[in-house]
């Protein structure tokens, strides 16, 4: 390992890299018996009865939507605050995404915002489990049953993450993960849909073969060219093992930041709830590129939250987003590479530490 402390970097062992040569000795490379047992294994994992696997999460978010007959003329709601593919996953399949604020304690949909935003035209809500906390789900689950919408989760950074005993992405309609190499586990690229709907489920599978369900030239509907590969399976096959191990280490790497951060002067930590499984360790502080500056200098590598979609040239639009405006410039994603130690976590507080030290002494000047 270097001295530069990446903020995330994929790990992969030996194994990973003989289940990969594995499948490549064996030629048979496209979507196959590798990706049905990774699609097995996600669905196990999550408890779900049904996963397809796809090569996004976008991917995944914008075939859910087929896979209800959202399009053209529907209105979609989704988080102000979130990757912009939570958005244009609703564009691609011709619909409108209408951006509502956040809870500021979630950081995902707010129930009050979104009742605000809907109209006769709403089909569907997206709640984003933002780094891997719950959005407020049952609430937007009741609000969606009220008013016959759908509901397809964003839970793209929220493998391993739980709340009240369920896992993330099988509370609503279908569910949707990433396998980035930012993720907990990656497979490079990839994602998932999960559901409990076996008609769900039948659509999915035939929107992304071309319309059918099998190799045979028989297509009832239009379908897409969205497989998958068994050389990405059998890279999530071997990774899978490693989850329930990462999980841990979240939790601890979690703990470890926020036991030495949370007392200090001009710095908030968000909440996490058990079970709540973060993407990255997030703090708060008034000028996180100031920060991330400083910290860069020392060799340490952070993130900065999401701008607003509201705020994005492709997305402008008026509106009141007083919780996503308030959240975005004040977010800083922390150093999570999965081969992190306490004693690197220390290195990072302790030049945090310097930092607000600084900022209350000299405005920045440090």
């Amino acid at each position: 390992m270097s001295d530069y402390l990446y903020q995330m970097e994929p790990v992969f062992d030996e194994v990973d890299v003989e289940g990969v040569a594995e499948c490549v000795r064996s030629t048979w490379v496209i979507e196959a018996e590798r990706t049905a047992a990774f699609e097995q294994a996600i669905a196990r994992y999550v408890g779900a009865e049904y996963a397809v696997a796809v090569p996004s999460c976008t991917v995944a978010l914008a075939l859910s939507l087929m896979a209800l007959e959202i399009g053209a003329g529907d209105e979609v709601i989704v988080p102000d605050l979130t990757f912009v593919a939570t958005a244009n996953a609703v564009n691609m399949v011709g619909a409108t995404p209408i951006l509502a604020d956040i809870h500021p304690e979630t950081m995902g949909l707010d129930s009050t915002a979104v009742a605000q935003a809907l109209t006769p035209r709403t089909r569907a809500l997206i709640p984003v489990w933002f780094n891997g906390r719950s959005p407020h789900i049952h609430q937007l689950c009741q609000l969606a049953r009220q008013h016959g919408l759908s509901i397809v989760e964003d839970a793209a950074c929220a493998l391993g993450s739980r709340w009240q005993g369920q896992h993330a992405g099988t509370f609503g309609d279908l569910g949707c993960f990433s396998f980035n190499t930012t993720k907990i586990i990656t497979t490079g690229t990839g994602g998932m849909v999960v559901t409990n709907n076996p008609g769900l489920h039948e659509r999915i599978e035939r929107l992304k073969n071309h319309g059918r369900l099998d190799r045979r030239d028989y297509h009832p509907i239009i379908g897409y060219n969205f497989h998958f590969s068994d050389l990405l399976a059998a890279l999530g096959l071997s990774q899978i093992q490693k989850l329930p191990a990462r999980v841990v280490w979240k939790t601890n790497l979690c703990r470890w930041y926020y036991e030495r951060l949370a007392a200090l002067p001009g710095l908030y930590c968000p909440p996490l709830h058990e079970s709540e499984s973060l993407w990255y360790p997030d703090i708060f502080v008034e000028d996180p590129p100031a920060l991330k500056t400083f910290l860069e200098g020392k060799n340490i590598q952070t993130r900065l939250y999401f701008p607003p979609i509201h705020t994005q040239p492709c997305y402008t639009t008026t509106g009141h987003f007083p919780h996503a405006e308030y959240s975005s410039p004040r977010g800083l994603w922390l150093p999570a590479a999965p081969y992190l130690t306490e004693a690197e976590v220390d290195k990072v507080c302790t030049a945090i530490g310097e930092w607000l030290g600084c900022h209350e002494a000299s405005r920045y000047a440090c």
